[in-house]
């Protein structure tokens, strides 16, 4: 029970440790504004300085909050342009509300712009593998009808097995036709999209979103 308990004890510290937002050298370096700037121009929250400061705690170090929020404002500035919106959205990133008042809604527009793209390029995405699984069950069912066949045609299989083969060999078939039907389908479902998400960039590009 003891060595149980020792070893659930030193799992939680590594667990706690690991999910540390600062170093000890980082926390004893005491230069916040920076630390306030870094996490602005990433698009953090500003309250992230609460998880800085459980960090710190344990090395004796308290956060200057005045300092932290004059560098996360700095950074915030600069990270909120249109520009790292669009980023931000057509990697799908979540949309961070940080952005101040004056700055909010060019960011916003932005964000949903690259957001389209993000969203575009995913159905692609899907679709093409929707596609891959389609065409290996297809691979499978061809393979399954040159058995099934081969076993028709032989003399050594009985008449009463041989019905059956055959009932196989036409529902194997209809699954092939449909499964062909479908990937034809798809594909050009994926052409028309990959030309309309083509069509989007270039009216993002023209509009000054690249």
């Amino acid at each position: 029970m003891q060595r149980l308990l020792a070893i659930t004890a030193t799992a939680l510290t590594l667990t706690l440790s690991g999910c540390a937002t600062l170093s000890e050298s980082q926390c004893l370096a005491n230069d916040w504004q920076t630390v306030g700037y870094r996490d602005g121009i990433s698009g953090t929250q500003s309250s992230q300085l609460l998880k800085h400061q459980n960090a710190c705690v344990k090395h004796g170090v308290v956060p200057d909050r005045t300092a932290y929020l004059a560098g996360w404002e700095q950074g915030v500035e600069q990270y909120c342009q249109p520009d790292n919106g669009f980023n931000a959205g057509e990697r799908g990133a979540g949309y961070s509300n940080v952005c101040p008042a004056q700055l909010k809604d060019s960011f916003y527009e932005a964000y949903q712009e690259g957001r389209k793209l993000y969203l575009a390029d995913s159905e692609i995405n899907n679709l093409s593998r929707s596609i891959s699984q389609k065409e290996y069950r297809l691979k499978q069912v061809k393979a399954q009808i040159a058995s099934t066949e081969a076993r028709l045609v032989d003399d050594a299989t009985p008449a009463i097995q041989r019905r059956e083969l055959l009932e196989t060999t036409k529902d194997l078939a209809r699954e092939q036709g449909q499964l062909e039907a479908e990937i034809q389908g798809l594909t050009v479902d994926v052409a028309l999209k990959t030309e309309r998400l083509q069509q989007m960039r270039r009216t993002l590009a023209y509009a000054g979103y690249d």
